[in-house]
Formats: structure tokens, C-alpha cells, sequence
């Protein structure tokens, strides 16, 4: 029995009067019903509490670009800003061409005599001026020490014999000694003149009665006189 029914049966058993029978035991339990119609839609419920933020999205491509608007009105003047640094100083301009030569101005007042100057480098000899008038011969001077003996010269070129003198008064017996390297006149007689045979060479005269000739195979010959 469906649950329609049974709601039928109860109401009509109500309709007839009588004494309340004992509760009886409860049925089984019926088949659910159809779906009724939808009823009329009940008052606006209040609005529930703001959820959470969701993330922000992907960004979407860029859209296209829109017409120009007009030209706005010329804004107000702004302040004046404060004062910049200076900048750095700019590249040396060229050289302008040179101006037209000025007038010379009037002479200026003498200045302050200067300190006198460093002395300059010495100039020039000048030229030679001419030789004076001789003076007067000077004192004498004293006399010099001797000077070193120079060198012992050459020996001359041999000249001609001469002619023969003439016969001089009987005089001291005068004779030649030939020797070798070396010749001495006797005891008690001097030596008057020397030289040497087999090389051109001047004898040494060692004393007042000898002399010698250097080299090779020389001999010395020497003319003697008595005392």
C-alpha cells in the first residue's frame, strides 16, 4: 500500500466516530513517494562572508593601440627648481683674429727707479790697440841660475886641409902617441890635442894627459908637449 492510500484509509477511519482502538503496530515501512513540484522560492538569504583572494591571473596580450587623444590645455607654469651645480668648463675656443691696431695712449708717469742689475758676462777682447813709445831701459835684473847642459851635439862635417903656416920659432919638442881605445901622454908632459881613428866620433877627454874613443876597433891618437 502506497502512503497516499494509507493516508486515505486513516481519514476516513477518523471521520467515523468512535472509541479510540489500541495503537497498533507500525507498518512497514512504503516505497518513497514521486517527486512533488517545486515549491515557491523562499526569501533572499543573507550574503555569505567574502572568500579568500584568488591569485592573480596570467597577464593577457597586450591589446591594440588606441586612437590619439586630443591635445590637452597648457598646464600652469611650475616653480622655479633650485640652482644647478656649474658644469665643467667647455673645450678653449679657437683664437679670434687679431683686432685693428689701437691708438698709442698718453705716456704714463716715470715709475720707481729699479734695482741696479746682476752683473752681464764679460764681452769681447777688443782689438789690439797700438804699441806704445819704448820706455826707459829697466834696473838690472839678478843674474839667472846656470841651465841644464843641453845634449851633446854632432860631429861636424870634416873640412879641408889647410895650407901650411908658416915656420914658428923653435919651440917644445912636441910628439904623437897612437893607442887603442884609450892613449896617455908620458909622466910630466900634457896632452895638447886628441881624436880617434876608424870612427867619426869626438874623443873624451878624461884628463889634462888622456883620452878615449868608444867603439869597435877604435884607436885614439893624442899629441903630447913637456911640461
Amino acid at each position: 500500500m502506497t502512503t497516499a492510500a494509507l493516508c486515505a484509509v486513516l481519514a476516513l477511519s477518523a471521520c467515523a466516530k468512535g472509541d479510540a482502538g489500541d495503537k497498533g503496530p507500525a507498518g512497514p515501512k512504503g516505497d518513497p513517494g514521486a517527486v512533488g513540484a517545486a515549491g515557491p522560492a523562499g526569501p533572499k538569504g543573507e550574503p555569505g562572508a567574502a572568500g579568500l583572494k584568488g591569485e592573480a591571473g596570467p597577464a593577457g596580450p597586450a591589446g591594440p593601440t588606441g586612437p590619439a587623444g586630443e591635445k590637452g590645455d597648457k598646464g600652469e607654469a611650475g616653480p622655479v627648481g633650485a640652482k644647478g651645480d656649474v658644469g665643467p668648463a667647455g673645450p678653449k675656443g679657437e683664437a679670434g683674429p687679431a683686432g685693428p691696431k689701437g691708438e698709442a695712449g698718453p705716456a704714463g708717469p716715470p715709475g720707481a727707479k729699479g734695482e741696479a742689475g746682476a752683473v752681464g758676462v764679460a764681452g769681447p777682447a777688443g782689438p789690439a790697440g797700438e804699441a806704445g813709445a819704448v820706455g826707459p831701459p829697466g834696473p838690472l835684473g839678478p843674474k839667472g841660475e846656470p841651465g841644464p847642459a843641453g845634449p851633446k851635439g854632432d860631429a861636424g862635417v870634416k873640412g879641408d886641409k889647410g895650407d901650411a903656416g908658416p915656420a914658428g920659432p923653435a919651440g917644445a919638442s912636441i910628439h904623437v902617441i897612437t893607442g887603442g881605445a884609450d892613449a896617455t901622454c908620458p909622466q910630466g908632459e900634457s896632452m895638447i890635442t886628441a881624436y880617434c881613428i876608424g870612427k867619426d866620433v869626438t874623443p873624451l877627454i878624461s884628463s889634462t894627459s888622456a883620452a878615449h874613443c868608444d867603439g869597435d876597433n877604435a884607436k885614439t891618437v893624442v899629441a903630447c908637449v913637456k911640461k
